[in-house]
């Protein structure tokens, strides 16, 4: 078995969001995306992955499809495959959000 902090993985940039491999095996992989304020992934989709998306720290505005929510720590959302997503740090400090994919893209 394998245990991994989240805190090992944040991976703040000056001039993009951060992103880093927690763990993965086969079919499945769980992302930890890091923002700092301001900063965004702009709008995409995964054809074939599901996404389950959730805030660790920070306040996200997360987008799928025509809907947005602002999520606050310990919110989790779905993201079908083929949606158009995207997130926004919304706030002022760090945003932490994790990304559980499957099937692994």
């Amino acid at each position: 078995m394998r245990l991994e902090e989240l805190k090992d993985h944040i991976n703040l940039q000056p001039d993009r969001f951060g992103r880093s491999v927690v763990l993965a095996s086969d079919n499945a992989v769980l992302f930890l995306y890091s923002f700092k304020p301001g900063q965004s992934m702009s709008d995409h989709t995964h054809p074939f992955s599901g996404e389950f998306l959730s805030v660790i720290e920070g306040e996200a505005l997360i987008s799928v499809g025509v809907e947005s929510v602002l999520a606050q720590p310990h919110s989790v959302t779905f993201v079908p495959p083929e949606a158009v997503h995207s997130i926004h740090n919304h706030g002022t400090t760090p945003l932490l959000v994790t990304s559980f994919m499957s099937p692994k893209p």
